[in-house]
């Protein structure tokens, strides 16, 4: 009998521990996905409000006189910021066992002089670290083009 509670506690105690490792982690679309919802964007399909329509892969668009996109998504501005960040400077540093990276749970929607950015943190350090803050990257919601500004830019 005593042997079968220890079995059972034992079974209970891998049971749970799995199940709580396997809850906690997130991919990364599923942190941008989360974050767009809070944000308003639709799970599915399209929402209007103050003459915007926001639609579920992020992208919006103004009503106005002249209708305007902004077809960059979060999972996108995510891939387009690593990839500048690779081809500008992880090149290099990987050679000094360093890198830059962006936090895709930092994602947050920024205005500037009427151009729409995705906007990141951005962190700096030694390879297998989180590294320090380092300034912004922000992603432009039409283009597609990127840009820092902190430390490096």
């Amino acid at each position: 009998m005593k042997i079968l509670k220890t079995l059972f506690f034992i079974f209970l105690i891998i049971f749970i521990s799995t199940f709580t490792i396997l809850n906690i982690q997130q991919s990364e679309e599923d942190i941008i996905n989360e974050r767009m919802e809070e944000y308003g964007y639709p799970s599915s399909g399209y929402i209007i409000t103050n003459k915007t329509v926001r639609y579920s892969d992020a992208s919006f668009v103004i009503l106005s006189n002249s209708p305007k996109k902004y077809s960059i998504g979060g999972i996108q501005a995510l891939n387009k910021a690593r990839d500048y960040l690779n081809s500008e400077y992880n090149q290099e540093l990987a050679e000094h066992d360093y890198m830059i990276d962006v936090e895709p749970e930092s994602i947050e929607e920024y205005r500037e002089n009427d151009n729409y950015y995705w906007m990141f943190k951005m962190r700096f350090g030694k390879v297998g670290t989180e590294g320090d803050f380092m300034g912004y990257v922000m992603v432009d919601r039409r283009t597609g083009h990127c840009k820092m500004e902190g430390l490096f830019g």
